[in-house]
C-alpha cells in the first residue's frame, strides 16, 4: 500500500505542477470583420500594421490594420496582393512581373 500511495502522491503532484505551469499561448490571429475586411491581432491581441509573415506568407496591414489586396508602393518599390492578401511573388500580374521578393520588376 505504501507503493499506491507513493505513486498517487507522484501523479498528484505531476498534474498540480502541469496546471500551475501551464502558460496558454495565444499566436496571432486573423479576424474578419462585417465589411469583409481582415485585420491581425498580435499576442496582446491589439491590431497590426505594416509588413507581416504568418505561416510563411507575407502581407500588408494598412494603418487601420486592415489587410492590404491590389498594388501597394513601398519604400519606392511596387508589390501585388492577391484577392486573400498575400503577397504575389515569381510571377506575373497581368503585363507585370514581380520577383521572388514581390517587387515589380518588368513588364512584358
Amino acid at each position: 500500500m505504501n507503493r499506491a500511495r507513493k505513486f498517487l502522491t507522484s501523479v498528484t503532484l505531476s498534474l498540480l505542477m502541469m496546471l500551475i505551469f501551464c502558460v496558454p499561448v495565444f499566436a496571432g490571429t486573423w479576424t474578419e470583420h462585417d465589411d469583409h475586411t481582415w485585420t491581425y491581432l498580435n499576442d496582446d491581441g491589439e491590431s497590426v500594421t505594416g509588413w507581416i509573415n504568418d505561416n510563411g506568407k507575407t502581407y500588408y496591414l494598412d494603418k487601420e490594420g486592415c489587410k492590404k489586396t491590389g498594388w501597394l508602393k513601398s519604400k519606392g518599390c511596387w508589390y501585388y496582393f492577391n484577392e486573400n492578401g498575400e503577397m504575389a511573388s515569381n510571377t506575373w500580374i497581368d503585363n507585370y512581373y514581380v520577383n521572388s521578393d514581390g517587387k515589380w520588376k518588368g513588364t512584358r
